[in-house]
């Protein structure tokens, strides 16, 4: 009998340890919260880990923690669309996502949820609400045509030429070279560096960076507006904004202009880029550019890299190898803009000069219209921006919508900020927040120094639902290894119209 009681309460015991065991998921950390969505102690957050690292987003989590007593739990991603495939698809398991890539596939499909209360919220340290906080020309690109907002950006980054003072100071002197305002001085200088026995740019074919300088070439020859318009359709005929029910979009000028100057710097036979560039990754053309050498085959210094102020922070266990004092620049003004000018016969000499004026703050120039100059000082403002990018989202599927909204406030906080400041040199999202200077590495500080909040950001505009829904993009293939290789840009443009006509019909009805 006795045997008996026992068999039973052990069976019971088996029962009440498989029902608790069934209560958690595997995916459930030691808070309860894992990577579904709707935990009932906190909430969970999911981020494409890439150059700017996910431990800020930890420490911001455990400040939330302590002040609102809501848990929230980490889980990093590392393929790269995989939280915007997902969200699209309707299955984020997640409260939050901190993705890589566009998330307005998902947006268009009604698959986000309105951050509006977010975005009218004033966070706490703050005296302004999270809208008008947000830099105006970020928050312009994410704001729906409903009147409502389904994104955040999680960074404030922005990409240019990057250069390694240490490496051009012991080549030329630290006072003997002169920084490229214009794309014709750039590529002289990529000359100079040449004579000089240095590599003028380190890069790699294997990902997309050089088109962080032409496609801002191409905005600076067209305007701001008209390079976003190619993405909506539309091109300017006799100064009428125009559907492009042909195509004419793609034959915009500065296209040529743009793709002719990146291949006078990236074509291998020019010898200004890294002989390995199509056989680098871009974190070996990255140690490469800080002066590591390319695994011992080639330890030729290299003067440049096409790069985002999270390079400094991806790279910081080389850099703590051999330190190297690297700067962002501004992206050179291309040249052709002159044929654009009232004044088409201004000197490239002359360009530089009013560019130097408009660094210094000039608000005119002499001998130069007021449309010139504005026209140029439109364009010296222009840099890609990669934190379009990075959207964070709250998937409608969430059953934690306000815990999760309250919490992406909370990042847009003075506290949150200045957790986010710490952990990356200085770096901050795009939410009004400007960190203790002592906070900056001289690298963060030339971002600064060089991009504030009046910047034009320039990028292949994802918001278009020619390109989310049709997938139109500025060329029908990966433009870096065919620079690389030499091919001409008229046949790169001839191919790319070529291919996209033959679904122009359904990529031109998607117009809006």
């Amino acid at each position: 009998m006795k045997m008996l009681k026992r068999i039973i309460i052990l069976g019971v015991a088996l029962i009440l340890l498989s029902t608790i065991a069934a209560c958690k998921s595997d995916d459930d950390d030691d808070w309860g919260n894992g990577s579904g969505s709707g935990k009932k102690d906190g909430i969970s957050v999911a981020i494409s880990e890439a150059g700017f690292g996910s431990q800020w987003l930890e420490e911001i989590g455990k400040a939330y923690y302590a002040q609102t007593g809501v848990k929230v739990s980490v889980t990093k991603i590392y393929v790269a669309d995989e939280l915007t495939t997902l969200a699209a698809a309707g299955t984020l398991p997640y409260d939050i996502g901190f993705a890589l890539g566009e998330a307005y596939t998902a947006q268009a499909g009604g698959k986000l949820a309105d951050l509006t209360p977010v975005y009218d919220a004033v966070p706490e340290g703050q005296t302004k609400t999270v809208r008008e906080s947000t830099t105006p020309a970020i928050y312009d690109k994410l704001a729906a045509d409903d009147g409502k907002i389904y994104q955040m950006n999680w960074n404030n980054a922005v990409a240019s030429l990057v250069y390694n003072k240490t490496v051009l100071d012991k080549a030329f002197g630290a006072n003997g070279y002169t920084l490229p305002r214009t794309t014709d001085e750039l590529i002289a200088f990529c000359q100079a560096c040449k004579n000089k026995n240095i590599y003028a740019l380190s890069f790699s074919t294997g990902i997309p960076y050089a088109s962080y300088a032409h496609l801002t070439w191409w905005a600076q020859y067209e305007g701001y507006d008209n390079y976003y318009d190619y993405y909506a359709g539309y091109y300017q005929k006799d100064g009428v904004r125009t559907l492009a029910t042909g195509g004419e979009v793609m034959d915009m000028a500065g296209r040529a202009r743009s793709l002719g100057v990146a291949s006078a710097i990236f074509a291998k036979s020019n010898g200004y880029v890294h002989q390995y560039s199509d056989s680098m990754s871009f974190t070996e053309a990255q140690i490469a550019f800080l002066s590591q050498g390319f695994k011992g085959k080639d330890m030729k210094e290299c003067a440049m890299n096409v790069n985002g102020d999270w390079l400094e922070n991806e790279m910081a266990s080389y850099l703590s190898v051999k330190p190297q004092d690297i700067r962002m620049m501004r992206l050179p003004v291309i040249s052709a803009i002159t044929e654009k000018l009232e004044n088409t016969a201004m000197t490239d000499e002359t360009l530089r000069a009013l560019i130097d004026a408009i660094d210094g703050g000039a608000q005119s120039f002499g001998g130069v219209s007021q449309n010139d100059f504005d026209r140029v000082s439109e364009a010296r403002r222009m840099v890609y921006c990669a934190a379009l990018g990075h959207p964070a989202f709250i998937p409608v599927t969430s059953k934690n919508q306000d815990k999760a909204k309250d919490f992406l406030t909370f990042i847009a906080s003075a506290q949150a900020q200045k957790i986010y400041a710490e952990s990356l040199n200085g770096l901050t999202m795009p939410y009004g927040y400007t960190p203790a200077e002592e906070t900056f590495s001289t690298f963060v500080k030339s971002r600064y120094e060089l991009f504030g909040d009046d910047y034009l950001p320039i990028g292949a505009d994802g918001s278009s639902p020619l390109v989310y829904r049709q997938a139109f993009r500025p060329y029908s293939e990966e433009l870096d290894p065919l620079l690389y290789q030499g091919v001409a840009p008229a046949k790169i443009l001839s191919d790319t119209k070529a291919y996209f006509m033959l679904n122009w019909a359904a990529i031109i009805g998607a117009a809006k």
